[in-house]
């Protein structure tokens, strides 16, 4: 992952009132990602609704504590800025709001390599065409990211595929999260000399944004679970 300095006069043209974010808090008890929105904005500070992640839980920062806003921005880039959360506010109807230090002039573009990518064990559909003729098999996919995949499979799948074929991909990443239909494109192809199994490199393509911000938190956290693990030992 890098980050790019993006030099800005206006904050609001880059982060606008009503925009969905991530959070990202580095480390403590509630240490992971989050999701909010901008809720209000002065000439000094963004104000945030509690962030929240997929299972329901608030983020409880500390006031001081520092922590990451990242957003995808009206030109399809992710960026994002550090910030410090000054106050806690409670509205009358309960609604809890951050308000954090604005970024004065820099925001960062952050970009996602190819190396930012997980390793995993899930099971997936494969469905691709032959003859114009549908076909589906099973496959197991062992890393991923946001931009494609690694696959495992059988002599019977691998006799099928090659490279410039286009599959979808129907499969489960967690409890919250099943994706079906994801258009991708065999990019790479090899057999593992340990087992003899077939690898494909795949290439997401035609992802649509909500799918790829998924696939993105999902790729953090589980970077997030081997560093907690690594500490831990």
């Amino acid at each position: 992952m890098r980050k790019e300095p993006i030099n800005v006069k206006n904050a609001e043209k880059i982060i606008p009132i009503g925009q969905k974010i991530d959070i990202f808090v580095r480390d403590g008890d509630f240490e992971g990602i989050y999701s909010s929105y901008i809720y209000d904005m002065d000439e000094k500070y963004i104000y945030i609704l509690l962030p929240t992640n997929k299972n329901g839980l608030n983020a409880y920062i500390r006031r001081g504590e520092v922590f990451d806003i990242s957003f995808i921005d009206s030109k399809e880039r992710r960026v994002g800025f550090s910030t410090k959360l000054v106050d806690v506010i409670k509205e009358e109807d309960d609604k809890t709001i951050y308000k954090v230090e604005k970024p004065k002039e820099v925001f960062y573009r952050i970009e996602l390599r190819e190396s930012f990518r997980v390793d995993i064990l899930t099971e997936s559909e494969i469905m691709y065409f032959k003859n114009a003729i549908p076909r589906k098999n099973k496959a197991t996919i062992i890393d991923i990211s946001a931009g494609g995949a690694k696959l495992s499979a059988n002599i019977e799948l691998a006799t099928k595929l090659n490279i410039g074929d286009k599959v979808f991909l129907s499969f489960e990443l967690d409890d919250n999260m099943k994706l079906e239909n994801i258009e991708a494109k065999v990019v790479r192809k090899a057999i593992a000399k340990e087992n003899g199994l077939h690898h494909y490199g795949l290439q997401f393509i035609n992802l649509d944004k909500d799918t790829k911000e998924k696939l993105i938190k999902f790729c953090i956290n589980k970077q997030l679970e081997f560093v907690r693990k690594m500490r831990g030992l």
